[in-house]
């Protein structure tokens, strides 16, 4: 799950709201929580202090994305085995 953070995190780095979606989509772009509707993303600002990423679950396989710190991020990497953010 860290590893599959990790490359989410890293596709959302090269995303923008103009990138391509899928409705249902979800995703971080610059930060900022995305969603796509009718392959357009409506992008929803994270609480000060907070930024977008993926997050590894802890007790299934897969990820969340949510508005965290970037140290919380990367704890929950680093927990789940994974060096870096």
């Amino acid at each position: 799950n860290g590893l599959m953070a990790q490359a989410q995190n890293a596709a959302f780095a090269a995303m923008t709201e103009n990138s391509t979606c899928t409705t249902g989509q979800d995703a971080c772009v610059n930060g900022t929580f995305a969603q796509c509707t009718g392959s357009t993303f409506s992008l929803t600002p994270c609480s000060s202090g907070l930024s977008c990423f993926a997050l590894p679950l802890l007790n299934s396989n897969g990820t969340s994305i949510s508005c965290d710190t970037e140290a919380d991020v990367e704890s929950r990497i680093q927990a789940a085995g994974v060096e870096g953010g």
